[in-house]
């Protein structure tokens, strides 16, 4: 392996007895085998059996003058065509030129990015935030890995007391630069798993109930806060009792391949199983440590003895094409809101004709988004978008709302504990939402995304976890009298994972203030929880609905479920049945009641339900199908069922109606 380390003093040093340095190593090591080059190169050769060869170089003069810093004087060092570089520069760098530091960092990766190099941007050794932020970015805008040394910024890693000049001494002792060649040993071992592991943002709290390993890498547990019973009721103005809600967990990380996890608990257990089933990932348990291999990117959740406490993995995949990666990059180079890691107070966020807002991985950013009358606007980034700090008469409109907008696209980031309904759009057209996960919604009518009079819509390779109805089509109307409400039509649900803690998961109503529904699909979804009704229609307005398919949908039922109940009072207490809850797999059904708004019945007709598979414990009976419709003119018919298998045999579901719908077509 021939690596490349590129530094400053802390690196490579020559001799200078004016200020009492007498070596020719790296700054203030007290010898050359104890510098963080020496102590990597050892590391590597010794951990990974890689025999090395390197080039060291001071380039100083590039912090201190980066504008005008000629990189062809290391066009040599470029051509001995390194496989690794470490750049490890910025402490020299003047106050007036830290935003050309930032332009000249960029070139000066470019310069080296030659076929199939590493590079490892290694930040600050003293800190230095505007810096910092240049090599973060630099790393993340040209798909180099990013080293900090955030926790080193103290003296116990410095050579105080050890010299008397006050400048060689601020440099890196011999335990700090074997903390140096650490970190930068860490973030090589990540890279050659194949896997991406995303910043963990202090002072962000982490888990101490899981320890979770991806092949030999320790990954932190993000804390969540989620409903711990079925038990509801309309919002009283006022929040949740926390009595009613518990912590679940959750790790992200990226990968292009197979990867082994290893979760140790911190107590012992009796049973564990991972969802969704139809993943069929057996489980190696050892004591309290469980081992099992993820083959696919995906979203998943680990159940010890229960639902409760669970742990939630986003296994993203890891992009590689050349072609997607530099859409990223541009990107993140060009949005108008960029959250860098760390944590941010961001409070309302308002996107304008062709803005966008891009939350980098390790960003936790507090706040909402929101848009209204534009379009060609997005939101990117694998960071946390989060509500937990609001109160929701704060933000009553959840985490994102948009209204009458068009081309919008959501993708990569986390929904974290939304006020309200997690993201509401309002007559919207061209919506695209891609590999979203929401998570942590505990608060009364918390629903996952509430698509009201939209179309065309495509919803990919997401993760909800929603304490009320999960993904949803509404008809609203919202009382301004400019809004036009528009048919629901042209919409694709498919790929996903969800859990629904209280409602319905695929849900149609029950607003529905449209003339239409139509031409939407449900496809290749997993619903791991289902509280009352997976597939649903309530339709409680005036809309036609048609034309709808529900293909290759797998709902699975557990023995800790229990059934829900509707909170009365703030004395009322859940006290939740013995037995275990099945809610129906299929339920659709008409009336005018509550949340009626045009006090016009409508009509449900030619919906399709193709390759229903249904997964429950032994001895629990299988859910059944249920269709009402309302009186002889507002009817449930053309109803067709065409394939409906219980634990992977096919069965003749259990079908109920009313006199006003048709039977189904059962095949």
């Amino acid at each position: 392996m021939k690596i490349l380390y590129l530094g400053n003093s802390i690196t490579l040093h020559g001799i200078s007895h004016s200020i009492g340095w007498h070596g020719e190593w790296g700054m203030a090591a007290s010898a050359a085998e104890k510098d963080y080059v020496h102590c990597l190169n050892r590391m590597i050769e010794e951990k990974e059996s890689v025999s090395v060869e390197y080039k060291v170089r001071n380039v100083a003069d590039f912090e201190r003058m980066p504008d005008t810093f000629d990189l062809e004087t290391l066009a040599e060092l470029r051509d001995w065509a390194p496989d690794v570089l470490v750049l490890r520069i910025c402490e020299n760098t003047p106050e007036d030129k830290v935003e050309a530091f930032g332009e000249a960092y960029l070139r000066l990766i470019r310069y080296f990015q030659i076929p199939n190099i590493k590079i490892y941007a290694v930040g600050a050794f003293w800190k230095h935030e505007r810096k910092e932020e240049c090599i973060r970015r630099a790393g993340a805008l040209l798909g180099v890995t990013y080293v900090s040394l955030e926790h080193l910024h103290s003296e116990a890693y410095q050579a105080i007391g050890l010299f008397e000049h006050s400048g060689v001494a601020a440099h890196p002792s011999d335990k700090g630069m074997k903390a140096i060649a650490d970190a930068i040993f860490d973030a090589m071992r990540k890279t050659r798993t194949n896997a991406w592991f995303y910043p963990f943002v202090k002072p962000e709290p982490s888990s101490t109930r899981y320890r979770v390993q991806v092949g030999e890498i320790d990954v932190p547990c993000y804390v969540c806060r989620v409903s711990a019973m079925p038990f509801n009721r309309v919002w009283p103005g006022s929040q949740r009792p926390l009595d009613q809600t518990e912590m679940a967990y959750f790790v992200n990380f990226a990968s292009a391949v197979p990867q082994e996890i290893t979760v140790t608990m911190s107590r012992d257990f009796s049973e564990a199983v991972i969802r969704p089933l139809s993943k069929n990932i057996p489980l190696k348990i050892d004591g309290r440590k469980i081992t099992f291999t993820l083959k696919d990117a995906g979203q998943y959740s680990l159940e010890i003895d229960g639902r409760h406490g669970n742990l939630h993995i986003f296994m993203d995949p890891l992009e590689t094409d050349p072609a997607a990666l530099e859409k990223d990059r541009e990107r993140q180079k060009n949005a108008t809101y960029y959250f860098a890691p760390g944590i941010h107070e961001a409070g309302m966020i308002t996107l304008r004709e062709g803005e966008s807002l891009y939350i980098a991985e390790g960003a936790v950013v507090h706040g909402m988004v929101t848009a209204v009358d534009c379009g060609n606007i997005g939101i990117y980034g694998h960071g946390i978008l989060d509500q937990s700090r609001y109160e929701r008469n704060t933000y009553q409109s959840g985490i994102i709302r948009m209204t009458r907008c068009r081309n919008i696209e959501i993708e990569g980031i986390i929904l974290r504990d939304s006020s309200a309904w997690t993201m509401t759009l309002l007559n919207c057209d061209g919506v695209e939402c891609r590999n979203l996960k929401a998570i942590g919604m505990w608060r009364y009518n918390a629903d996952g995304f509430d698509f009201c009079n939209c179309r065309n819509v495509h919803v990919t390779d997401c993760f909800l976890r929603n304490f009320d109805d999960v993904i949803v089509l509404k008809g609203l109307r919202t009382g301004e009298p400019s809004a036009e409400l528009w048919n629901l039509e042209n919409i694709l649900v498919e790929n996903c994972v969800l859990w629904c803690d209280w409602g319905g998961a695929l849900e149609i109503g029950a607003e529905t203030v449209a003339d239409e529904y139509k031409n939407i699909t449900f496809r290749n979804i997993d619903i791991i929880r289902n509280d009352s009704g997976a597939l649903r229609i309530q339709s409680g307005d005036r809309a036609e609905v048609h034309d709808v398919l529900y293909e290759d949908i797998r709902v699975e039922y557990s023995g800790y479920d229990r059934a829900s109940v509707y909170q009365q009072s703030d004395d009322m207490v859940y006290a939740p049945p013995e037995e275990y809850y099945v809610p129906d797999a299929i339920r659709v059904w008409m009336y005018c009641n509550m949340w009626t708004k045009d006090g016009i019945l409508g009509h449900v007709h030619d919906i399709t339900y193709k390759n229903i598979q249904v997964f429950t414990e032994p001895g629990m009976s299988a859910p059944a199908c249920s269709f009402f419709g309302a009186d002889g003119e507002h009817r449930v018919e053309n109803v067709t069922i065409d394939g409906f298998y219980v634990n992977g045999i096919s069965a003749v579901p259990d079908v109920n109606t009313n006199e006003f719908a048709g039977q189904p077509d059962v095949k």
